[in-house]
C-alpha cells in the first residue's frame, strides 16, 4: 500500500505533466467573438483589431501562446477604462470547418500534428458612468457650485473629454472668489492603452482682494490660463489589489496680476514652463467613500524649468527663476473590533527647492498653505503660518468610531482627531514650532453626499496662526 503522501505527490507530478504536455497542443484559431460592448458607444473595429492582433495575425498557435496571447487581450480590454470585467473562453469547434482555411505547410510545422479549431469567446462586462453631474458644496469659510460633463468613447477610441467648471464664493455675501473652466482629454494608445495621453487645459480668474492669507500687494485678480500635455501609465496588480498610476507632462502656465483699481491693460502675462510627475498608489477599501483600510501614498513634482517674475517684482532685466517643488502625502487606515474602530494616520510633506543659479523667489500661487476643514482642522482656511510657505508639513491621527444602530460598513462616523502641522520659508530649525489642535468630527462620505460636522480646540497659541476655535462645518451634494 502507497503512502498517502507518496500518492499526492505522484498525482500532483502527473497533473503537471499533463498541462506540459498540452501546452505544445497546436490551436488554430478560427473564430473569434465579442459580447457585452456597449451597444451605444462600443469601441471601433480599428482598436479591436490592434487589441487582437496577437492573434489575428497568428491564428496557429500553442495553447500555452494562446493562454499568454489571451491573457495580455484581457489586460489591454481593462486598461481602456471602459469594462469593470473581461473573460475569455476557448472551445474547440464542433465543426471543424475553420481548418479548411489553414495550408497543410502549417500543419507539417507542428510535426503533423493536426490543430484543434478553437472559438474564442470574449465576454465583456461594462463599466456604468455617470457622464453628468452636478455638485453643491457650503462650509462656513468657502462655497462652491459646479458641474461636469464626459464624452466616453463618442469616437470608439475610449477616449474621455470632461469639460467641468465651478464658482467658489464667500458664503452669505454673495461674493464670488474664483471662476474656473476645464477641458480635459484621455485618449489610451491603441497599442498599449495603459498608456494614455493627456491634454487639459483650464483658465480660472481668482479675486483675492481681502484674502489676508496672501501678501497685501498680492490681493488683487488673477486670471490664469494653463495646458498640460502628458502620458499617463497604469499597472494592474492582482497582489497588492491596487492600480498605480504614474503621470509625467510638460506644463505652461500664464498669469497676470492687476490692481483692481488700476486701468492698465493686461499685457505680457507672467509665464511659467514646467515638467511635471504624480505618482499614485492606493490600495485602500472603503465603507461608501469613508476609507476603511489600506494605504494611499502620492508623490507630486514639478521642476520648473522658468518662471519670469518680472512684472512681480518690478525689477529690470526680464530674470527667470526655475526650482523644484516636490510634495509627498501618506495616509493609511486600519479597522479593529470588526471594523466598529476605523484608527488613521494622514501625513503630508513638501518643499520648494530653487535651484543655484535662481534667487528663491516664488509665485504667491505655488506656495503650500494649511489650514480649514480640508487640511488642518481648528484654524481658518489657508491662514498658519503667515502669508504660506516655501516648505510644510502637516500630521494628523484619528479613531473612528461606529455611530450606535448603524451598520458596521455605515459611512457615518463619530471622529476624534489630533493634528498639527506648520509652513515657513526656511528649513532652520531654530525656534521651531507649530500649530496643532484637537477635536471631534461628525464625518459622512458617500457619493451623493458629504459632511463635515467639527468641534476644535486649538492647543497652541501662535501670533502668525488664525486660529478657528468651536464649530466648523461642510456639506456638499452630489447630483448625477
Amino acid at each position: 500500500m502507497d503512502h498517502p503522501e507518496f500518492s499526492k505527490g505522484l498525482e500532483k507530478e502527473n497533473q503537471l505533466s499533463l498541462i506540459e504536455r498540452s501546452s505544445l497542443k497546436p490551436l488554430y484559431i478560427s473564430t473569434i467573438s465579442i459580447d457585452g460592448d456597449n451597444k451605444a458607444n462600443p469601441l471601433s473595429d480599428a482598436v479591436y483589431k490592434s487589441v487582437l492582433d496577437p492573434v489575428l495575425s497568428q491564428p496557429l498557435q500553442t495553447l500555452d501562446q494562446s493562454l499568454k496571447n489571451f491573457s495580455e487581450i484581457k489586460r489591454k480590454l481593462i486598461h481602456t477604462g471602459l469594462f469593470r470585467d473581461v473573460k475569455v473562453s476557448l472551445d474547440k469547434e464542433t465543426s471543424g470547418l475553420g481548418l479548411k482555411n489553414l495550408p497543410e505547410e502549417a500543419i507539417r510545422d507542428y510535426s503533423l500534428e493536426s490543430p484543434i479549431s478553437t472559438v474564442a469567446r470574449i465576454q465583456l462586462t461594462p463599466m456604468q458612468f455617470n457622464n453628468m453631474s452636478v455638485t453643491s458644496t457650503t462650509s462656513d469659510s468657502l462655497s462652491a457650485f459646479g458641474g461636469r460633463y464626459s464624452f466616453i468613447n463618442s469616437l470608439g477610441r475610449a477616449e474621455v473629454l470632461t469639460l467641468q467648471s465651478e464658482l467658489k464664493f464667500t458664503p452669505f455675501q454673495g461674493k464670488v472668489d474664483e471662476k474656473t473652466f476645464e477641458a480635459k482629454l484621455m485618449a489610451p494608445l491603441q497599442k498599449n492603452p495603459s498608456l494614455k495621453a493627456v491634454i487639459d487645459a483650464n483658465f480660472a480668474k481668482v479675486d483675492l482682494r481681502n484674502k489676508n492669507f496672501v501678501e497685501p500687494e498680492n490681493r488683487t485678480q488673477q486670471n490664469q490660463g494653463s495646458l498640460h500635455i502628458g502620458v499617463q501609465k497604469h499597472w494592474f496588480n492582482s497582489k497588492i489589489k491596487s492600480t498605480p498610476v504614474l503621470y509625467n507632462g510638460l506644463s505652461i502656465v500664464a498669469r497676470n496680476l492687476k490692481d483692481p483699481n488700476s486701468s492698465a491693460n493686461l499685457e505680457s502675462p507672467l509665464t511659467k514652463n514646467s515638467i511635471v510627475s504624480h505618482f499614485l498608489f492606493d490600495n485602500r477599501k472603503f465603507f461608501g467613500l469613508f476609507p476603511a483600510s489600506g494605504v494611499k501614498f502620492s508623490v507630486n513634482n514639478e521642476y520648473v524649468i522658468s518662471q519670469d517674475l518680472t512684472k512681480h517684482t518690478k525689477t529690470t532685466g526680464g530674470r527667470e527663476e526655475s526650482f523644484d517643488k516636490l510634495a509627498l502625502a501618506v495616509e493609511a487606515q486600519r479597522p479593529f473590533f470588526k471594523n466598529k474602530v476605523v484608527n488613521s494616520l494622514d501625513f503630508a510633506c513638501g518643499g520648494i527647492f530653487p535651484t543655484a543659479e535662481s534667487s528663491g523667489l516664488v509665485h504667491h500661487m505655488d506656495k503650500f498653505y494649511l489650514g480649514g476643514l480640508a487640511s488642518l482642522k481648528g484654524f481658518e482656511r489657508n491662514s498658519v503660518g503667515q502669508y504660506g510657505g516655501n516648505y510644510f508639513y502637516k500630521l494628523r491621527v484619528a479613531s473612528s468610531f461606529k455611530l450606535p444602530n448603524t451598520p458596521a460598513d455605515s459611512p457615518l462616523r463619530l471622529q476624534f482627531f489630533l493634528n498639527g502641522g506648520d509652513v515657513s520659508n526656511g528649513m532652520s530649525t531654530k525656534n521651531l514650532s507649530y500649530a496643532a489642535s484637537s477635536g471631534v468630527s461628525l464625518l459622512y462620505k458617500s457619493s451623493l453626499a458629504n459632511m463635515d460636522l467639527t468641534y476644535a480646540l486649538p492647543i497652541t497659541n501662535r501670533s502668525q496662526d488664525i486660529a478657528k476655535p468651536g464649530f466648523s462645518f461642510g456639506v456638499s451634494l452630489s447630483v448625477y
